[in-house]
């Protein structure tokens, strides 16, 4: 076994909105790379498959169920990974909502639901595992944001880029506060990524869109998963309150 595969060994992970797309295969190769694994979503089916693929090639894994938009069930999610394994080291979140819409079209109900799971869970998140990362002092925490949060959006509701920017500055708040007790805070922010998220895109959509982005392809959940690896690993120890853009060169700051 090379050394590359022990990256994470004695490492404990926890990653919201696992049971799909990038935080089902963030999840799956943490584990690949030796983290215990804690996952989370609201899709229970999803999250006990991802579960048993785990633990089915050798890895350990813990599924609870969680709405991150629910502090209660948040601060059970992080409760139950001490109790199972003692302490957290790392914490993604990923667990997100995007509604398609116009100005107009963006009800009440959905700046709400917007708010509470992509901003509101990742503040209930991290409150969470500090003070348990900061009894430690260490801990990485990469958040998902979005290239919305940094230029907006035309077809999601225009709460959706609002959320992902708040992202960006809560995580620059974080790196601020956690740094001095050997605490990392970075975002990643994708766009164009083949997940269920660009769904309603139909292919001359996908096609039109690789063919604005200088590396003339769309995203894999495995370049997000190499990035977000990266910025919790002992690799980027000096990198903290960044955030990563991984869209082929489509916007560029």
């Amino acid at each position: 076994m090379n050394n590359n595969m022990e990256r994470f060994k004695d490492r404990v992970a926890i990653v919201t909105g696992a049971a799909e797309g990038m935080g089902k295969q963030v999840s799956l190769d943490l584990a690949k790379e030796g983290a215990t694994v804690v996952v989370s979503d609201i899709q229970e089916d999803g999250l006990k498959r991802v579960e048993m693929e785990i633990t089915k090639n050798g890895g350990s894994c813990l599924a609870v169920v969680c709405d991150m938009a629910s502090p209660q069930q948040v601060g059970n999610l992080i409760q139950s990974a001490v109790d199972s394994f003692g302490k957290i080291d790392i914490l993604v979140n990923n667990a997100g909502v995007l509604i398609t819409g116009t100005i107009e079209q963006t009800t009440d109900d959905i700046i709400d639901k917007t708010l509470d799971v992509n901003v509101k869970g990742v503040l209930y998140a991290i409150r969470s595992v500090t003070p348990i990362m900061k009894k430690r002092k260490y801990g990485r925490i990469v958040n998902v944001a979005s290239i919305t949060g940094k230029n907006g959006d035309s077809t999601t509701v225009f709460a959706y880029g609002a959320s992902k920017g708040g992202v960006i500055s809560l995580t620059r708040s974080t790196a601020r506060q956690l740094g001095p007790y050997g605490i990392t805070a970075n975002a990643v922010a994708p766009h164009a990524v083949l997940t269920r998220m660009i769904s309603y895109w139909d292919e001359s959509k996908k096609k039109s869109m690789a063919d604005k982005i200088p590396l003339r392809r769309l995203g894999t959940v495995e370049d997000i998963s190499n990035l977000i690896r990266f910025l919790v690993s002992d690799e980027s120890s000096f990198i903290t309150g960044e955030t990563v853009n991984i869209n082929g060169g489509y916007y560029m700051d």
